[in-house]
């Protein structure tokens, strides 16, 4: 019982914490889900780095992962003083990249060549590592930050008209496209999503509206400046449709 109630203490802090840490991102630009995941990469990998770079879990998950993906890896110059710590994780990584690579190595010779004692070795064939590599678990990162993701949703969802969330996602940017759509999976059939929908819609019109005064604008005729938010509307839009630069990838591998 008190194992019970203290597991519902710690999940009511983190989940209070999420909260005002949603309501935080809900003050700066752009999408507030976006923004809880661009924080909670940096501090997740700012506490690897400097807390847990021998720690054997994690060092497993990133060799098994071949590291990070390109979104995080490139975070790494960002986080301060991480340079030791990233270069004792990527001089292994880059030991490991030879040995598993190996194979390809042997694979780009002519078929006569590799002989009946290669094959018999069992060694990996080009193929088969390759096939490993392409079904590679995910960035650890990702996997971290993707939780933090979701219960960012959860919470906008179930709590969209709680006072002090809804007042900071009045004078947010809203939701990016691709948030928006994953928040509606979260929440499923609940009331609360069509309120979250027609809320960010509302932000979209505006940016619209924004967008087309800009527009207009740009008329030899017009003799009007244009507002700083005229200026940031087309940024905003970027940001808008495919959410915060790397948090939704590309889809050359097709992984979002």
């Amino acid at each position: 019982m008190v194992v019970a109630i203290e597991y519902d203490r710690r999940m009511s802090e983190e989940k209070f914490i999420g909260y005002l840490r949603l309501v935080e991102a809900c003050r700066t630009p752009g999408c507030p889900v976006c923004r809880c995941v661009l924080d909670e990469s940096r501090g997740y990998l700012a506490a690897l780095l400097y807390e847990q770079v021998t720690d054997a879990g994690t060092r497993r998950a990133v060799r098994a992962s071949w590291g990070f993906c390109g979104w995080h890896a490139g975070m790494l110059p960002e986080i301060e003083q991480s340079i030791f710590g990233a270069a004792i994780i990527y001089e292994d990584l880059v030991r490991l990249a030879l040995e598993r690579t190996g194979a390809l190595a042997g694979g780009a010779r002519p078929p006569r060549r590799r002989g009946w004692l290669a094959v018999l070795s069992g060694r990996p064939r080009p193929s088969e590592e390759v096939a490993r590599y392409r079904t590679r678990p995910a960035c650890p990162a990702c996997v971290s930050v993707g939780q933090t993701e979701r219960r960012a949703l959860d919470t906008l969802v179930r709590l969209v008209d709680d006072g002090d969330l809804q007042a900071a996602y009045a004078r947010s940017d809203g939701l990016c496209v691709p948030h928006l759509f994953a928040a509606v999976e979260v929440g499923g059939a609940r009331a609360q999503v069509t309120t979250l929908v027609d809320r960010t819609r509302e932000k979209w019109q505006t940016l619209g509206r924004t967008l087309a005064s800009f527009v207009a604008k740009h008329d030899y005729r017009n003799r009007e400046p244009y507002t700083p938010a005229e200026a940031a509307a087309s940024s905003r839009a970027f940001d808008t449709l495919t959410g915060a630069g790397g948090v939704f990838g590309n889809d050359l591998r097709g992984t979002r």
